[in-house]
């Protein structure tokens, strides 16, 4: 048995929400994983409401939901310009 660190940033926090929706986050934060590494804002606020404590599971969802839909949203008006 190892210790599983996983290196988040805030791209692919977008590309496994625009893949596997809201609940592929979510896995990707919490499943198989020891220890998170993030870089970027995204990935650091994605990661403080996962795991707050203040917070039931279905408000996680909508937060997490809420802002990297909209970081998604405006990810995609960034590459139009080009």
């Amino acid at each position: 048995m190892g210790f599983h660190k996983r290196y988040i940033d805030d791209e692919q926090v977008i590309d496994i929400y625009r893949e596997q929706g809201n609940q592929g986050v979510m896995d990707w934060y919490t499943r198989g994983v020891d220890a998170l590494i993030t870089s970027g804002d995204l990935s650091e606020q994605v990661e403080e409401i996962i795991y707050s404590n203040e917070l039931v599971k279905e408000e996680k969802m909508d937060e997490v939901s809420m802002l990297v839909g909209m970081a998604s949203v405006k990810k995609l008006g960034d590459e139009t310009k080009y």
